[in-house]
């Protein structure tokens, strides 16, 4: 049965984009810019005064404030706006706790932006309560080049991996035979999956995916496709908070039926809280790649991945399992943490089997979120979670 007030499939006007559609031009611009000039200003920030920091960091409370003594802002405490999920239940967690918090509304539009009362205090925050000084990043650690690159330093697995220019013609074909196949091209930056390609294996779908990729980013990476669930691991204070596994819809041969027909089949046997299956055109070139069209039979015993995407909303499973995740991978995840140096910080993962031995199997970190979707551990088909939005407010006492 659907449960009161979770996460519902969206529509959205680009395939690619999946439930998250964003505005292409911008984000490409955006990234273009980020990437060139952040890496830089991160830099700059370490030698920034401490005193200037601070005043920085009151900035959201005395702009939301002035504008507030001109009508531009107000405060709303309806937890049905909540911008996102993931401040929703952080919003639940400060109810039970009896912290007043409240969204900002600017002229009239909610904002992932709140306002919460801690002795006596008025606190602004994006989304997270997290003390300001834990949010300061000695790099950019939501770039995937970025990170790869420092964790293998530190001998944290992370798949084989090259930086592309979208507009870079001439190394392509080099970095396409460097990697074992199949491999995959997504945005540098950004996060949801929007426009990955994946199953690479062929330079023509190489190129599609680099033209697909480079709608949104103009920096990309190539990467080694790892095989296994993606994993969702969240972390709070260098505490285990979360692990979160993801599947993505699935068909299995019968020898018979085509693979619309298998699709057709699941879907009628999916559980209430399990979107069906979209027969877009990400489908259609996802499947293309291992070598089917929808109309084709799907021999017996052949098992197709129908989508990258995972989780009940793409017609996938998903799992929060931190209880039976192997104590091996434990003290690697840590050891990230550690590196990042942030308070609250998630890791996508590709995990074979992740109650199997870590070092019998090949799996790697593909990204790391600082501002984590913490609300993946809490509406999952199976299994229970921490109370990941407890553990964070914690860090206040």
């Amino acid at each position: 049965m659907q449960q009161k007030n979770e996460p519902l499939v969206k529509k959205s006007f680009c395939s690619y984009c999946g439930d998250a559609p964003i505005n292409h031009s911008f984000s490409f611009l955006e990234s273009f810019i980020s990437i060139t000039l952040e890496t830089h200003a991160i830099k700059i920030i370490k030698y920034v005064p401490k005193f200037i920091k601070n005043f920085v960091d009151l900035i959201p409370k005395f702009l939301f404030e002035t504008l507030a003594l001109f009508k531009l802002v107000k405060f709303s405490g309806d937890i049905d706006g909540a911008h996102t999920f993931r401040s929703r239940v952080i919003w639940e967690e400060a109810k039970k706790r009896g912290i007043i918090m409240e969204q900002v509304i600017f002229l009239n539009k909610p904002l992932d932006f709140y306002r919460a009362t801690l002795n006596g205090k008025n606190i602004y925050f994006e989304s997270m309560p997290i003390r300001s000084e834990f949010l300061e990043m000695r790099k950019n650690w939501d770039d995937k080049i970025v990170l790869k690159r420092e964790f293998k330093k530190h001998n944290i697995p992370v798949p084989s991996c090259f930086e592309l220019l979208f507009w870079n013609f001439k190394n392509r074909e080099e970095i396409f035979f460097k990697l074992t196949k199949p491999i995959i091209v997504k945005p540098r930056v950004g996060s949801r999956g929007r426009h990955t390609i994946t199953n690479i294996n062929t330079l023509q779908q190489f190129r599609e995916g680099i033209n697909i990729a480079g709608q949104i980013c103009s920096h990309l990476v190539v990467e080694e496709h790892l095989k296994g669930s993606v994993c969702r691991v969240t972390l709070v204070g260098g505490v285990l908070a979360g692990f979160y596994r993801g599947q993505a819809p699935a068909i299995i041969g019968d020898g018979k039926k085509t693979i619309k027909e298998l699709i057709e089949e699941k879907d009628n046997k999916r559980q209430n809280r399990v979107e069906p299956i979209r027969i877009s055109k990400e489908l259609h070139e996802h499947i293309l790649r291992s070598g089917f069209v929808v109309d084709d039979i799907l021999p017996e015993g052949v098992s197709l991945s129908l989508s990258h995407r995972i989780g009940r909303l793409f017609g996938g499973t998903t799992k929060e399992m931190l209880n039976n995740l192997h104590p091996s991978f434990i003290p690697i995840l840590k050891e990230a943490a550690k590196i990042v140096s942030l308070l609250v910080v998630g890791f996508d993962c590709i995990i074979p089997d992740p109650t199997k031995e870590a070092s019998s199997q090949k799996w790697g970190i593909i990204e790391c979120n600082s501002l984590p979707f913490i609300d993946l551990h809490y509406y999952a088909l199976e299994g229970k979670p921490k109370n990941i939005a407890g553990m964070i407010w914690d860090m206040w006492n």
